[in-house]
């Protein structure tokens, strides 16, 4: 079978949310996306804080001011109002009655988009071929090449809206031969030989789109660490991240301990790691450092958290795109969407906070939910453009 009958009918967006047809995102509104040869971005490059430069230019390299070189938090935290993974640091607030109302309706939806993906994903053909099988996955680099960067703001833009990214699909089935291991209690080793062999599978899932959009993927190490690490993106406690400054991956082996969902569900630490490989790919593809430009630059601080949840919840549609195409040879069942769907929901900056009203810089549960199920009913990447679906999706 083809690549785009593997997993069964074309599964399309379904909104929770209502029918509303996406909008363009932020109050500037985009020109057309330039296309001019994309820059090279090297660790310590400045972008500007709270300074306007000249229309359509962004700064040179080495001018004052920090563009963030690791993004807030990791696939739950830290960020400002949210502890990492812990307690609340304050009571909740009392939900209002049409407050719960909202939610009810939305976790309605939400049940029938899981109906819709339990028979799109499962009901391909055993006898399709594993795609791309011949590719030989390359050694951690610990010396990649410099991320790309672009050189104005319209740039930044098309990036964002237009990435050539969208225009490719991700290969269906990928062998994935990476059992998951009870991460609770594994060693050191044992993770680090676990998420190594599951970034392998990534790069067989991700390669082809990546390098079919003109851009380059060296293969990121996974480090496992304890209560906090410090890396060029700087100290971060308990935590999962990808570090753009050195393009690596990290991942604390006390994250079981803080998020139980991680620790009693098989799949949990799998969705995780391919959220923090999804940041690789924005990486690589000018989407991170796009987002990061245009957020620093951005009009109120309400926008420029709009643009990271957007990153965020395109990281959780990159995740569940990459668990769709190795579901067959990992052995993920039916049932096992339950607990997936569960995962995205345990990081909501509302889950984390128990603030049903926060405005955080990664997503409301719902919103997560969302767009990791949007990934792992389809293929086509285009599915996953967060940056041009309307506000409410990316809450």
């Amino acid at each position: 079978m083809t690549q785009q009958q593997w997993g069964g009918a074309p599964y399309g967006r379904q909104n929770p949310y209502g029918n509303q047809p996406p909008a363009p995102w932020g109050s500037q509104g985009f020109g057309r996306p330039s296309a001019g040869v994309p820059g090279q971005f090297s660790p310590g490059q400045r972008f500007p804080q709270g300074q306007r430069l000249a229309p359509g230019q962004l700064p040179a390299p080495g001018q004052q001011g920090q563009w963030a070189t690791n993004p807030p938090g990791g696939f739950g935290g830290p960020q400002p109002g949210v502890p990492y993974y812990g307690p609340p640091s304050q009571p909740p607030r009392k939900r209002s009655p049409l407050m719960a109302l909202l939610l009810g309706l939305v976790a309605m939806s939400v049940l029938a988009i899981i109906g819709l993906v339990m028979v799109n994903v499962f009901t391909g053909s055993s006898d399709a071929a594993y795609q791309n099988d011949d590719y030989q996955v390359p050694p951690a680099d610990s010396a990649p090449p410099a991320l790309p960067v672009p050189t104005t703001y319209a740039e930044a833009e098309g990036w964002l809206v237009n990435n050539r990214l969208y225009a490719q699909t991700t290969p269906a089935p990928v062998r994935c031969d990476n059992p998951p291991i009870n991460i609770s209690n594994a060693s050191d080793s044992a993770l680090e030989t676990h998420f190594s062999n599951q970034v392998e599978c990534l790069m067989r899932v991700w390669n082809p789109p990546v390098t079919g959009a003109g851009f380059v993927l060296p293969r990121p190490s996974v480090t496992i660490y304890g209560e906090k690490i410090t890396t060029k993106c700087g100290t971060s406690g308990v935590n999962a991240f990808y570090c753009s400054a050195d393009q690596q991956i990290y991942f604390s082996n006390l994250l079981p301990q803080a998020v139980p969902i991680i620790r009693t569900n098989k799949w949990a630490a799998e969705v995780v790691m391919a959220h923090e490989f999804g940041h690789a790919i924005q990486g690589r593809t000018g989407i991170l450092i796009s987002t990061h430009a245009l957020a620093q630059n951005a009009d109120s601080e309400a926008q420029s958290s709009q643009f990271l949840r957007r990153l965020e919840t395109q990281a959780d549609c990159f995740s569940g795109m990459y668990m769709r195409s190795v579901s067959r040879s990992m052995g993920i069942q039916q049932s096992d969407l339950d607990g997936i769907e569960r995962t995205y929901q345990a990081v909501g900056d509302d889950t984390l906070s128990k603030d049903a009203n926060i405005v955080g810089d990664h997503g409301l549960a719902r919103s997560r939910v969302f767009w990791g199920l949007t990934g792992l009913s389809t293929g086509d990447i285009g599915k996953c453009n967060t940056f041009t679906a309307p506000a409410n999706q990316v809450r």
